[in-house]
């Protein structure tokens, strides 16, 4: 996986300045929020992590401890599909 990507231009120029990026995730990405901040998708995060190095049980446990778990302070959205909720 690789964790030097670099932004897309046309979206870097729109973050805040104490945006954080979540690093090897720039597929999960699905916007920026009103406050300049990256929106990842929980299933496109996952999916990403899956097709790298593990099997999608696998990746959703990594995902809902080592990336769920972190504190981006709010710098950082991510969203989980509705499905999830219902």
């Amino acid at each position: 996986m690789n964790t030097e990507e670099e932004l897309p231009a046309e979206i870097a120029e729109h973050l805040s300045e104490d945006a954080l990026k979540l690093d090897g995730l720039n597929d999960a990405i699905i916007g920026i929020s009103t406050k300049g901040y990256l929106v990842y998708c929980y299933d496109k995060i996952v999916d990403v992590i899956a097709d790298n190095c593990m099997s999608r049980e696998d990746a959703i446990e990594f995902v809902d401890y080592n990336v769920l778990g972190l504190d981006g302070n709010g710098n950082w959205i991510i969203v989980m599909p509705k499905f999830y909720y219902e």
